[in-house]
């Protein structure tokens, strides 16, 4: 591991040794973005925390294999993301999922027709997601809303990063085609082409 190590190394070494202390340092290191992931996936605040909970609960059970090279929050994010992939499937109806990033709060320089035009994008964009696969809204999420580089999200959806990037920009032209189907316009986020050409 080296003279150098993290504190999120060091954590997990005492951890691995039985400290509870350790652990629950872990576990608020990651939890926010742990469940920041989960509620995205599911858009239930209480689904997401359960999620949080049994993923911290998944990391507790596997202790003694995890690595932080270079972080364990990469396979907690894998974890999570396939509790709630496995969540969403059970689901017989799927509600709307709250974009953070899109914000309803109305341009000061917006008049009010630009305002019920710019509402009603955001809407269809929301509805258009849900129509996703989990694994493709995943990759459109923690690609362009969460700007999250594309190693990270071969990591959590458990492929290469060639397959990462194909369901990245899959993804992003199935959501662009739905968007289009129902709007009659280009996809009205500003979703930049993905580095790196997929």
């Amino acid at each position: 591991m080296g003279v150098f190590q993290s504190e999120e190394q060091r954590l997990l070494a005492r951890a691995q040794r039985g400290d509870m202390v350790a652990f629950e340092a872990l576990v608020r290191m990651h939890q926010q973005r742990v469940y920041a992931h989960a509620y995205r996936l599911l858009n239930n605040s209480a689904e997401a925390e359960d999620l949080c909970a049994e993923t911290f609960l998944r990391a507790y059970q596997h202790l003694g294999s995890l690595r932080a090279d270079p972080s364990i929050v990469h396979w907690l994010l894998r974890v999570a993301n396939n509790l709630g992939v496995s969540a969403l499937r059970k689901r017989t109806t799927r509600p709307m999922m709250e974009l953070d990033d899109i914000s309803d709060v109305p341009s000061a320089a917006a008049t009010p027709e630009e305002d019920v035009v710019a509402r009603s994008r955001r809407e269809i964009v929301r509805e258009c997601l849900q129509d996703l696969s989990p694994k493709e809204r995943t990759a459109v999420l923690m690609f362009y809303l969460d700007e999250r580089p594309l190693e990270e999200i071969a990591r959590v959806l458990g492929c290469g990063l060639a397959g990462a990037k194909s369901r990245v920009h899959r993804a992003r032209h199935r959501l662009r085609d739905l968007v289009m189907a129902r709007w009659g316009e280009d996809l009205p986020l500003a979703l930049g082409e993905e580095s790196g050409g997929a």
